[in-house]
């Protein structure tokens, strides 16, 4: 069993994400450079005790809490049911362009992605939005982010969304790529909320069982 999958696991009897998702998105990490490569811990090992999951929880923390937000983001997905099959390169992309985006909102200064964010949280919390903006490079994507994000997108222009071009193309995004990630979000919102679920308290859920839960 992969070493992070298993430490996943002992963190809750929740039911965690497949084992394609944790792996991917472990794969994606190692290639990044953001947490080194890990070998499989044995099934039955105790992680108090082993050292490759001592080493994977460390490894995990100390990229807290970007990486556990990203990766509550990909089980919210999951659990929606909005995700490709498994292994597919459609699959692989949206773990690649959720990281990703991630880095633009939390990284970018410019100013068209700022005040993008900044619009979309000023619907709701109005002079307030720009701190939101402004915390959201400590804590990564949170729910209600996401959710606000989602909302601007549906309400903009093709044309004004085209402005936020310049600032995705240093992280090798698009703004097709980014209509496509806040689609994903809007289908996960309406498939919870068919079922009587609302996306911030899955997501809220699944960002417990992640890395640097307590910090974010």
């Amino acid at each position: 069993m992969p070493a992070m999958l298993l430490f996943l696991r002992c963190l809750s009897p929740v039911l965690q994400p497949s084992a394609y998702i944790i792996n991917s998105f472990l794969v994606s990490l190692v290639l990044g450079g953001l947490v080194p490569s890990v070998q499989a811990a044995p099934a039955l090992a105790d992680p108090a005790k082993n050292p490759v999951l001592t080493q994977t929880s460390r490894s995990a923390k100390t990229a807290s809490p970007h990486i556990g937000s990203a990766m509550a983001v990909l089980a919210t997905l999951q659990d929606a049911g909005v995700l490709p099959p498994e292994g597919t390169p459609e699959a692989n992309h949206i773990i690649r362009f959720v990281i990703q985006f991630q880095s633009v909102f939390t990284k970018s200064d410019d100013p068209a992605v700022q005040e993008f964010a900044r619009q979309a949280l000023a619907h709701r919390y109005g002079d307030q939005a720009a701190d939101i903006v402004g915390n959201l490079r400590t804590t990564g994507w949170t729910a209600d982010i996401l959710e606000r994000l989602s909302d601007e997108e549906a309400r903009q222009s093709s044309e004004s969304l085209h402005t936020l071009a310049q600032g995705f193309a240093p992280f090798n995004l698009s703004v097709e790529e980014f209509h496509r990630f806040m689609q994903l979000v809007r289908d996960a919102r309406q498939a919870f909320r068919t079922r009587g679920l609302e996306f911030q308290h899955i997501f809220s859920s699944r960002r417990k069982e992640m890395p640097g839960a307590e910090s974010s």
